[in-house]
């Protein structure tokens, strides 16, 4: 795969990558940011401290890669008989890039772990996340044939063996994030529903548009779709969609940071949310303070003992059997 258009495509996406990685920065910052300010840290937060350190990493070697190449390329080899295309397939395979594609396939596969996680917590059942475990194992698979398919010598990325990994990969990545991002959206429109129509300040924070979006890893799903389908069909615009790769950093960074600012849903909200819809039917009563649940259960039985009693229910049966008397002790 060589030409004007790919050209154009690769010179487009390095464009897009640039600009996506700032917004990979300013994320990364706030995140830090936002644990350096807490007085205590939870284990979750070193984790997430790290978690996002070594995204940034990969993400980091991934654009560098692929800038560095587009400099080689165009610049420093801008002669190279034959020229930028003759230079791509003779050095597609060169070491930096397959260090670039690795750095890729590590921060996806980290990417989508956080989002089988966060659908576990959203779902707070391990069933759920049982086909999306086998899919991402899927995935792990495939990412062995694509790395080897492109980095052995004159291997390319876009031919050869490479090709058929590369098609099955992402096509296992994509459903990966289709199922999951289908159930976390199911499940925060159903709650949602439930709540809105009593405490919408509730639904808002924890169901609202932002909360699907960023908990389901929305753009990701979208953007690594477009890129499937003209992967697939041998298109060379599909190196520019290939941007949907620096979302494998954003995504879950943004997820991490919704889950410091404590606005990202949590096994115990989630059960809350749960156990008081049935609880309560269409739910009269959501809150975030599990306390005051346990008050309004206490008011509900109370108030249902004196409604009982107002409406002529039985009272409690009470023990009116004379006491024993000494009879010797009346007066004769």
């Amino acid at each position: 795969m060589a030409g004007s258009l790919f050209q154009n495509s690769y010179y487009v996406v390095n464009i897009l990558d640039a600009i996506l990685y700032g917004i990979v920065l300013v994320l990364y910052v706030q995140t830090v940011v936002k644990i350096l300010e807490m007085r205590t840290r939870s284990p979750t937060d070193k984790f997430m401290m790290v978690f996002s350190t070594v995204l940034l990493i990969m993400n980091t070697i991934y654009w560098t890669t692929q800038a560095y190449f587009g400099q080689m390329m165009w610049v420093v080899h801008s002669d190279y008989p034959g020229g930028a295309d003759a230079y791509w397939r003779a050095n597609g395979s060169v070491w930096y890039q397959t260090w670039g594609i690795v750095a890729s396939v590590v921060c996806n596969l980290m990417s989508d772990a956080l989002l089988a996680w966060r659908c576990y917590v959203i779902w707070n059942s391990r069933r759920v996340v049982i086909l999306p475990a086998l899919l991402w194992l899927a995935s792990l698979a495939f990412s062995v044939g694509l790395l080897y398919g492109s980095g052995k010598p004159n291997g390319d990325y876009f031919g050869g063996i490479a090709v058929v990994f590369v098609t099955a990969y992402t096509a296992s990545t994509f459903a990966f994030n289709v199922l999951v991002t289908c159930l976390i959206c199911g499940r925060i429109i159903y709650i949602g529903r439930c709540m809105q129509s009593c405490y919408p300040a509730d639904a808002r924070l924890y169901t609202g548009a932002v909360a699907a979006v960023v908990e389901s890893a929305l753009p990701f799903t979208v953007f690594s779709g477009v890129y499937l389908v003209t992967y697939a069909i041998g298109s060379d615009v599909a190196n520019a969609f290939s941007f949907y790769a620096m979302f494998t950093c954003i995504s879950p960074l943004m997820i991490i940071l919704r889950v410091l600012s404590k606005r990202a849903w949590t096994r115990e909200s989630g059960t809350r949310f749960t156990t008081t819809i049935s609880y309560r039917g269409q739910t009269d009563y959501v809150t975030v303070d599990g306390a005051d649940l346990e008050e309004k259960r206490a008011t509900d039985a109370d108030v249902s003992f004196v409604s009982s009693a107002e409406y002529g229910a039985r009272p409690p049966e009470v023990d009116t059997a004379p006491e024993e008397m000494d009879i010797t002790s009346l007066p004769v």
